[in-house]
């Protein structure tokens, strides 16, 4: 008899000593070594899946208690939509596209595919959802225009109409030929007559950027509007040479300019007057070779009319070159390819039969595909490569027209994605977008402050654990922290089912209600990670039960938490997916607070 008087006293002791405490902040989940296990004093406990954040049960300060009533919008004929994507406005309305159809029967839980890519309209009061296009189930979403358009980053949505990007062109100006006169000038050339040289130079480059819009969201075409950027190149330079030498270069017949992945190339014939200022080279001198391997690029975010802003840099030959080519694959545009020119040197000799000694241009060596081609994405990388045909492959060449760009023109992202949470009342409010079921965060506390360790689960928490996925903050959600953000728990009797599948991410506001959409693509995954989840779940619970009093008193609250979700876990298994979808087809739910 004072054996159980004394083993009692030590129980309500241990039970008045427990107190809850803030877990809502990862630092505050126990270590696993911090527990004892029964059989080598240390408990090893996998690590917590994370195919989303795990949900940490908030202290009685992070929850606000409120009436809420929650309303469901059952449709008779029985449509449904699961995969919700991008939502937007447009023309005053809500749009929100789902990626399938169906048609949902309660009464077997079954889905029967019906469509794909739905655009959907929520009507201003909220109520109702308006099919305005769908495909049919077959279809493929990711060659259909209207879907990839207005799924995109571009689309740039307009009071009227949206846009988006559609393909970009590239060209450029040039000035070619062009004569500077040198008095004492000794080198000869045979597009040059005495004492002029030829020169050539780009001046400009331009981009052309091309949309496709609509009026209807569905159906799309080109747009009148065709933008043009130009960028001026930096000029020739006798005193301080540039990009383009001194004077110009030698030719444009073989110079390159173009757009590659973000940057501008360019690359020429260098003029052997760069190193002879005044067009003279002493004959004494050795002779001399302006071959070259040298390019440069410039990131067309720059001002590309400073050529400081310009890098040099070597392109792969193993020796210097001129006089090479530049191709691309028309159909891929994925990279350019470098090949061919010849090595070659000035030589002070009679001239092209003359008894006039000049110097004169020599060709030393020509190179063909057998010496190498070469490959890059960026412009800055190259790779050798073995196996490329280049008769599939198409010249780049100047005093050409618009031509295609290399690598893709990447467009700058158009309107903003709508944010997942909404404003009422001068509140924010978000989703929980958990991929676990939701305990019943105001039963667990009621069963805390009772001081019991156990609590039963039932299958109307799980068909109502969508009632805990709503958070709210007084603080403006671009400002918020995390702890700014409170669950919302019903104070009231609720009677309808709101199952974790209702949400996604995004609500809506209409008429001071808030808008839930049903996504019947959701389900709880219930794979390996899943199982590990539950595993480790039932073990902390049974760490609970074998704990220290001061293990004990510290995560009563955590551990009876996790439990439970473990419990909501295993009759999800046990039952299935499909007999925790809704009771009816119900397409959305509000809530009015």
């Amino acid at each position: 008899m004072y054996f159980l008087l004394l083993l009692l006293i030590l129980i309500v002791v241990l039970i008045m000593s427990c107190k809850k405490v803030n877990l809502l902040s990862p630092t505050y989940i126990p270590h696993p070594t911090e527990f004892a296990s029964k059989d080598d004093g240390k408990a090893e406990i996998p690590d917590y899946p994370n195919p989303t954040p795990l949900p940490t049960p908030p202290e009685e300060d992070k929850i606000e208690e409120k009436p809420v009533e929650i309303k469901p919008e059952i449709v008779a004929n029985g449509t449904v939509f699961g995969g919700y994507g991008r939502r937007f406005k447009f023309k005053n309305d809500w749009y929100v596209l789902a990626t399938n159809e169906y048609q949902y029967n309660p009464n077997t839980k079954t889905l029967n595919p019906t469509g794909k890519g739905a655009v959907l309209r929520i009507e201003n009061d909220g109520s109702t959802i308006t099919k305005i296009h769908s495909l049919s189930s077959g279809s493929d979403l990711e060659q259909t225009e209207y879907w990839t358009n207005l799924n995109s980053k571009k689309l740039i949505i307009e009071a009227n109409r949206v846009l988006i990007p559609s393909k970009a062109d590239q060209s450029f100006t040039w000035n070619d030929p062009y004569k500077k006169a040198f008095e004492k000038l000794n080198f000869i050339s045979i597009s040059s007559i005495y004492p002029y040289w030829n020169f050539g130079c780009f001046t400009s480059f331009s981009m052309y950027f091309y949309k496709r819009e609509s009026d209807s969201l569905i159906n799309w075409s080109d747009s009148a509007n065709i933008e043009n950027k130009i960028y001026n190149i930096p000029e020739p330079n006798a005193d301080n040479p540039t990009i383009q030498g001194r004077y110009g270069m030698d030719t444009l017949n073989l110079a390159f300019l173009f757009y590659i992945k973000g940057k501008l190339f360019i690359t020429g014939q260098k003029s052997p007057l760069d190193d002879h200022i005044l067009g003279y080279r002493d004959p004494k001198e050795p002779n001399y070779s302006d071959d070259s391997k040298d390019y440069y690029l410039v990131d067309i975010t720059k001002d590309v009319s400073d050529n400081n802003n310009w890098v040099k840099y070597e392109l792969p030959f193993p020796e210097k070159r001129q006089q090479f080519y530049i191709l691309y694959d028309e159909n891929k545009l994925d990279k350019v390819y470098v090949y061919g020119g010849e090595s070659s040197h000035w030589e002070y000799t009679d001239s092209y039969g003359t008894n006039t000694k000049q110097w004169s241009f020599f060709s030393d060596k020509s190179f063909t595909q057998k010496d190498g081609i070469w490959s890059t994405e960026d412009g800055i990388n190259w790779k050798k490569e073995n196996n490329v045909d280049i008769n599939n492959l198409t010249r780049y060449a100047s005093f050409t027209g618009k031509f295609g760009i290399v690598g893709g023109y990447e467009f700058e992202d158009g309107t903003p994605f709508e944010l997942s949470y909404t404003e009422l009342n001068g509140k924010y409010y978000r989703t929980f977008n958990s991929t676990y079921p939701m305990p019943p965060i105001k039963e667990i506390m009621e069963t805390v402050d009772r001081f019991e360790t156990n609590f039963t689960v039932t299958e109307e928490h799980i068909k109502k654990s969508g009632y805990y996925q709503l958070q709210v903050s007084s603080v403006s959600p671009d400002k918020a922290q995390e702890s700014d953000w409170v669950n919302v728990v019903p104070n009231n009797q609720l009677t309808s089912d709101i199952g974790w599948e209702s949400g996604g991410a995004d609500l809506f506001t209409f008429n001071s209600k808030i808008v839930r959409l049903v996504d019947y693509d959701r389900q709880f995954k219930l794979n390996t990670q899943y199982e590990t989840a539950l595993n480790l779940a039932e073990k902390y619970y049974n760490l609970l039960l074998n704990s220290t009093m001061s293990d004990f008193k510290n995560y009563d609250y955590y551990f009876l938490y996790y439990k439970v979700m473990a419990d909501m876990l295993k009759i999800i298994k046990d039952k299935g997916n499909n007999y925790f979808r809704p009771d009816e087809a119900v397409t959305h739910y509000t809530f009015e607070l």
